[in-house]
C-alpha cells in the first residue's frame, strides 16, 4: 500500500511514512511533512474560524485576527489540536510537551479532551497560577532547573510519550496553515506578526503559498530576544532594550530560523523589534479599543505604530495572538495610573 504522507529531513536525507517523530533521530533538525496529512472532519473545541475585526486607523485600514478567542485563548490550538488528534489516531496514550505558556496549557486542554495524559515540562520559576491552571487540566507538570533542561527531559519522555515540539514539529506548523485559509481574502494585504518559535508565521506564509497568494510579512520580535536581528533587515526598532513584559516572545535560537529568515524575506517584509516602552503603550491603546490581549500581542500593535511612522502607510492584518484574561496582573499593573 502506497504511503499517504511521510516525514522527512532535508538535511541528512532520513525519512518515515504514516509515523511520528518530533525532530531528525541521527541529525536533531526540524522534519518536513510531504504528501496528504489525515485531518479531523470538525474542529475538536470550536479552535479557528476567529472573528476578524476591521478598524480605520489613520485613513487606513487594520484587521485584527482574534485568535485570542481560541478555546484556551491562544492561536497555539490550532496547532495542537492537529497534533494531539494525530497522536491519538496513531495509538499514543500520552503526550509531552516542554511549555509553562500559551502550548503548555493547550496541551493540557486538548490531552484532556481527547482522553490523553499529559506531562508538561516546566522551568522551576514558571508562574504559580500558570502551573496551577496546567494541574486542573489533569497535567502531570515536572518542574526542572532551566527551560533547556526542560527540553532534553521531554525529548527523552518521546519514546513513550507523543512529543508535541511545537519549535520543532511539521505537524503543528501544518495545523497553523488553517489561518491562511480563513484569511484568503487578505492576500493582498500586509501582515504583522509576532514570532517566537515562528509557527504562526510559518503557517500562514505556507498556508498562503497553497492558495497562490503573497502577503508582505513583518515578523514582530522582543528586543531582549531578537533572533531575526543580522539575519534580515530590521526596519524599526522602538520602546528600549528591554522586553520583560513579552514573556511569549523570548526564543533566541527558533530550530527554524532559517526557514523563518525565507519566509519573510521571499514576502518582500522584514523585521520590527519592539521593547517595553512600546509595548505597554501598545497594551494600554489596545485595552482601551476593547481587545483584552497578553503584553506579547501587543507588541504586533506596536510594530504597526512603528511602521506608520516611518511612513509605511498600507493596510495590514495583525492576530492578537494571546489572551490578556491569563493576564490580569500584569494589565492591572501596566494600566495602573500613577
Amino acid at each position: 500500500m502506497k504511503s499517504e504522507w511521510r516525514l522527512y529531513c532535508p538535511h541528512c536525507g532520513y525519512s518515515i511514512e504514516d509515523n511520528y517523530r518530533p525532530f531528525c533521530p541521527h541529525c536533531r533538525k526540524p522534519l518536513e511533512l510531504e504528501g496528504e496529512l489525515p485531518k479531523p472532519k470538525a474542529s475538536l473545541l470550536g479552535e479557528g474560524q476567529t472573528p476578524i475585526v476591521e478598524i480605520s486607523s489613520e485613513g487606513n485600514k487594520v484587521a485584527f485576527k482574534l485568535e485570542y478567542l481560541n478555546p484556551s485563548g491562544s492561536f497555539k490550538d490550532r496547532g495542537t489540536a492537529l497534533s494531539l488528534w494525530l497522536a491519538k489516531r496513531l495509538g499514543y496514550d500520552c503526550v509531552v510537551e516542554d511549555s509553562s505558556g500559551n502550548t503548555g496549557l493547550s496541551v493540557a486542554m486538548y490531552s484532556a479532551h481527547l482522553g490523553l495524559r499529559s506531562h508538561i515540562v516546566v522551568p522551576k520559576d514558571s508562574g504559580k497560577g500558570k502551573k496551577m491552571l496546567l494541574r486542573s487540566l489533569g497535567a502531570d507538570i515536572l518542574e526542572t532547573n532551566t527551560r533547556d533542561e526542560a527540553s532534553e527531559i521531554a525529548a527523552k519522555m518521546s519514546e513513550r510519550c507523543f512529543y508535541v515540539a511545537h519549535l520543532y514539529s511539521p505537524i503543528f506548523i501544518e495545523g497553523m496553515k488553517s489561518i491562511a485559509i480563513e484569511l484568503k481574502d487578505y492576500g493582498e494585504w500586509n501582515f504583522i506578526v509576532p514570532v517566537s518559535s515562528g509557527t504562526l508565521l510559518l503557517g500562514l506564509y505556507r498556508g498562503f503559498k497553497e492558495l497562490g497568494l503573497k502577503p508582505k510579512i513583518y515578523a514582530v520580535q522582543a528586543s531582549e530576544a531578537a533572533s531575526l536581528r543580522g539575519k534580515i533587515k530590521v526596519i524599526a526598532e522602538v520602546g528600549g532594550k528591554t522586553s520583560k513584559l513579552a514573556d511569549a516572545l523570548v526564543l533566541e535560537n527558533p530550530p527554524r530560523i532559517s526557514s523563518i529568515v525565507q519566509a519573510i524575506s521571499s514576502s518582500g517584509g522584514g523585521v520590527v523589534i519592539v521593547g517595553d516602552n512600546a509595548i505597554r503603550s501598545a497594551t494600554k491603546e489596545l485595552l482601551l479599543k476593547g481587545f483584552i490581549i497578553e503584553p506579547s500581542s501587543a507588541a504586533a500593535w506596536a510594530a504597526y505604530r512603528a511602521l506608520r511612522a516611518i511612513g509605511i502607510n498600507d493596510d495590514f492584518v495583525i492576530p492578537l495572538t494571546g489572551s490578556g484574561l491569563k493576564y490580569y496582573e500584569s494589565l492591572a499593573e501596566i494600566t495602573k495610573k500613577t
